[in-house]
């Protein structure tokens, strides 16, 4: 339950001038009337027109222009009210030096000076356009913008390092960004300036600070929208040459869409806003139906394999079967034919052997038969003739015995 306060803050000044002991004392509006009343009817104020640069032009809900109207470090705000808009035939660019016309107002409420406008005259190429253009030539003869010097990404950083305003939305969506995308990244912030008279040093220290982190995989350098005049220290060369010399990729996205600053095209990527840093990493739900689709592919491709190379060794076992039996086939009628030669040879050489004794043993026994048949043919003879010897001499015999008969 509340608690009521014991009372009412006093809406006089004279209930103050004896707690603060002075009489000169004012209330917030009735100062900003005063101060009101002063620019708008200050005759030194009264200039025909104001020149400047214009910064941050852009056309509200109600239809009223706005931008800044920039001058070396000093601003102005000017309002161009709808009726008055549609009047102008002159098309408001950034950048363009203009001039003016218009009347002091003093915005109460918010205690800010504006002019609001009636005329504006296009004079040239703005102030800044100009160091712009020679910090891009510089950069550009330098090799800054060469793309062939860009790295590649890492396509899943484990450690991002983003270097931002601390308590930035900026710092808030780029968090967000990568987390929603896959919440299992690393992220490490280095709190940086990135608008004031200290933000170029405050930056190249911050990203310096990063690319030392060997941990780190990928930097980000990142801040909101704001009007162009904000976003000049993005084309400070220091700069763009810290961001180029940097070992680790870097990413860089200061929150503007229709303009790029020379920091963007130095860095290895562009994202637009803070809220589309969230891309330098891959959905974490892509990454798994990735693997799955991979996983099913390379089951897919395991079993391919297999059976192609299973059906490979197969042909080439049966390949290497039948050139290792043709091979053996052959060895072996080789070898079977030298065996066969061998073989035939000995048993011709021993069957010659056997025929040339047994040809001389026939020679022997022919010759002994023919010495055999001679001894029997002399013995027949001779056996012929003791036959005829004894035939005679029985013949004789009788003769001489019927000589020796008939004689008696």
């Amino acid at each position: 339950m509340g608690t009521e306060s014991s009372a009412d803050p006093p809406t006089d000044l004279q209930s103050y001038h004896d707690t603060l002991d002075s009489e000169n004392i004012t209330f917030v509006d009735a100062l900003n009337d005063e101060i009101a009343a002063l620019v708008q009817n200050a005759p030194d104020l009264d200039y025909d027109y104001v020149l400047g640069d214009v910064s941050g032009y852009g056309v509200s809900s109600n239809g009223h222009g706005h931008f800044d109207l920039v001058h070396e470090n000093a601003t102005v705000h000017c309002v161009v009210y709808s009726y008055k808009l549609d009047t102008l035939a002159l098309d408001v660019d950034d950048g363009t030096q203009v001039a003016v016309k218009g009347d002091l107002s003093y915005y109460e409420a918010e205690g800010q000076v504006s002019i609001v406008v009636d005329d504006i005259v296009e004079v040239g190429e703005g102030t800044y356009q100009q160091v712009y253009a020679e910090n891009r030539r510089t950069l550009e003869e330098d090799g800054l913008l060469d793309p062939d010097t860009k790295q590649p990404l890492p396509e899943l950083p484990t450690r991002i390092g983003i270097a931002t305003s601390a308590e930035s939305d900026a710092r808030t969506d780029a968090v967000t960004s990568i987390h929603e995308r896959h919440p299992g990244v690393d992220i490490v912030v280095q709190g940086t300036s990135v608008q004031g008279d200290d933000a170029m040093m405050s930056m190249m220290s911050a990203i310096s600070e990063l690319d030392d982190d060997a941990t780190v995989d990928l930097i980000v350098l990142t801040r909101g929208g704001g009007a162009d005049k904000h976003l000049r220290v993005f084309n400070e060369t220091p700069l763009c040459r810290v961001i180029h010399g940097t070992d680790t990729p870097i990413v860089v996205g200061v929150g503007h869409e229709n303009d790029r600053t020379l920091a963007d095209e130095v860095a290895d990527q562009r994202v637009m806003t803070p809220t589309e840093v969230g891309e330098v990493v891959p959905r974490k739900d892509d990454l798994k139906d990735n693997l799955e689709t991979l996983s099913d592919r390379l089951e897919d491709a395991y079993g391919r394999t297999v059976t192609n190379r299973v059906d490979d060794y197969e042909q080439a076992l049966d390949g290497a079967y039948q050139q290792l039996v043709s091979d053996r086939l052959a060895q072996l009628s080789t070898d079977l034919d030298h065996a066969f030669e061998t073989v035939t040879r000995e048993r011709l050489t021993s069957l010659q052997n056997r025929l040339d004794h047994a040809h001389e043993q026939r020679k022997q026994q022919i010759i002994h038969e023919q010495e055999t048949a001679e001894a029997v043919e002399a013995y027949e003879t001779a056996r012929r003739r003791q036959r005829i010897a004894i035939a005679a001499l029985v013949l004789l015999l009788l003769l001489a015995l019927g000589y020796i008969i008939t004689t008696l």
